[in-house]
């Protein structure tokens, strides 16, 4: 049984001893394979910042115009019987007298002239058709109004804005793109 016990001892100490002198042959030559998983990750992590340097040169080549050939998005392609100039046709409305909202006995009045500018020529049938309802929504509106509030710049670009929300609104299939003011007069 001794023997046995020694053969069993002399085995263990073999085994480590080579386990040992494996551990240090690969610290001592530095040529031993690290850890699958180390490798794993740093793969990963190459791989995700080789991805992420690639996707960044190709955003900034699209936004800076350079792959616009490449992409068939050259402007110089364009027939210039293709290019139409949308916001070009203007059709004038007819001047309108407005008694505006004055708080005085005094009745203060509003004489406006606008003029429509549309997309397109076939538009203007459209909005011949729809005059009187376009007068409608603009006389409302500004019917509502103070003399107060017609003064200044930034009143007379409130103005235009709603006036341009309440046409296109009157002529809602057909695009408005803005209103002009002909003559503007307050009385």
């Amino acid at each position: 049984m001794a023997d046995e016990d020694d053969e069993l001892e002399e085995e263990e100490e073999d085994a480590d001893g080579a386990a040992e002198s494996d551990d240090d042959e690969e610290g001592e030559d530095g040529e031993g394979k690290p850890p699958k998983k180390f490798n794993k990750i740093k793969l990963f992590i190459i791989l995700g910042g080789v991805i992420f340097f690639l996707l960044l040169i190709g955003l900034s080549l699209f936004f800076f115009g350079i792959l616009d050939p490449y992409l068939g998005l050259d402007e110089k392609d364009v027939d210039q019987e293709e290019v139409v100039i949308q916001g070009q046709v203007f059709y004038k409305l007819q001047d309108m007298t407005i008694n505006l909202n004055a708080e005085g006995k005094k009745s203060r009045f509003l004489k406006v002239g606008l003029t429509l500018v549309l997309i397109n020529e076939l538009d203007v049938a459209v909005v011949e058709a729809l005059q009187p309802r376009i007068e409608d929504y603009v006389m409302t509106y500004l019917r509502e109004l103070k003399p107060e509030e017609l003064s200044g710049s930034a009143n007379f670009y409130r103005m235009r804005e709603n006036l341009l929300l309440r046409v296109r609104a009157a002529v809602a299939p057909v695009q408005v793109t803005n209103v002009l003011f002909n003559s503007v007069l307050v009385q």
